[in-house]
């Protein structure tokens, strides 16, 4: 008998609407707080979209702060999973940015009667999600969950992101980051660069310009070499098309995923943001 494999993954992965619902990819969300009022991380009551809160962000007179979903929301998404799967494999956020994997653990443990591996991603927005999609396309296959485990614990080493900041106050606000806490980042106006890779969110270059700065990015993102896969990230960005069409070459398909980033990562990057979320060949 194949063993039934479902996948879940929590909201700051950015897994497009229509695929997570094509591959059966459960979605547990996290929430962000403005003022007084606390959202689940998607479409925002009141019709609060993400365009919306990108360009309200400026303005807004407290810097919105983020939280993980309590462990019975996890609980509850692996038990609506019984009957439709005999095993759960969970990628979650990279532990070093976020509580969610332990919440995502705790969840299997009111859940016993139904197995449930929890992987930590090291990544965050699509680097994360292209983990969950990639083991929901292995368990339509009739992979095995330790099949599936063992093909995004061999990819982790191949998944990168990168993106380009229009400014480092959010990063510094959120102090999720060490080096962004320097007084060096809080004087120079510069468009950072940041890498993140198996967990660590590293400074890999900087420029007074932003295109400058874009430019950058883009030798970072070729120095990678041939891409398995790549999604374009942005957080309503004004030069997104040139830079879509500026690597158009890279892309593995002809039309890669443009993803408007979750707001949970937003609330720590700003506005008017570039990146892309890759999966390096061998």
């Amino acid at each position: 008998m194949v063993s039934r494999v479902r996948i879940v993954t929590d909201s700051t992965s950015d897994v497009p609407t229509a695929i997570a619902e094509q591959l059966h990819i459960t979605v547990v969300p996290a929430y962000v707080q403005i003022g007084a009022r606390s959202y689940r991380e998607g479409p925002f009551p009141g019709g609060l979209s993400r365009e919306a809160f990108y360009a309200q962000l400026p303005t807004m007179p407290d810097v919105p702060t983020t939280a993980v979903p309590p462990a019975h929301e996890f609980a509850a998404a692996y038990r609506d999973l019984i009957g439709q799967a005999d095993e759960v494999v969970a990628i979650v956020v990279a532990s070093n940015l976020s509580g969610m994997y332990n919440v995502a653990h705790l969840g299997a443990r009111e859940v016993p009667e139904l197995p449930v591996h929890v992987i930590d991603s090291g990544q965050v927005t699509m680097g994360l999600g292209w983990m969950a999609i990639i083991a929901a396309e292995a368990a339509a296959e009739g992979q095995s969950a330790a099949d599936v485990v063992a093909l995004i614990e061999g990819i982790r080493d191949r998944v990168y992101v990168y993106a380009m900041l229009d400014t480092l106050e959010y990063l510094r606000r959120s102090g999720r980051v060490s080096w962004a806490r320097t007084k060096m980042a809080q004087v120079l106006r510069v468009k950072p660069i940041i890498q993140v890779y198996r967990g660590e969110v590293s400074n890999v270059g900087r420029a007074r310009t932003r295109r400058r700065a874009v430019d950058r990015l883009i030798e970072h993102i070729r120095a990678l070499g041939t891409l398995d896969r790549l999604a374009l990230l942005h957080t309503y960005s004004p030069d997104l098309d040139e830079f879509q069409a500026q690597l158009s070459d890279l892309s593995p398909t002809a039309h890669p995923p443009t993803v408007a980033v979750t707001t949970i990562i937003g609330a720590h990057v700003g506005p008017q943001g570039l990146g892309v979320a890759a999966v390096a060949g061998r």
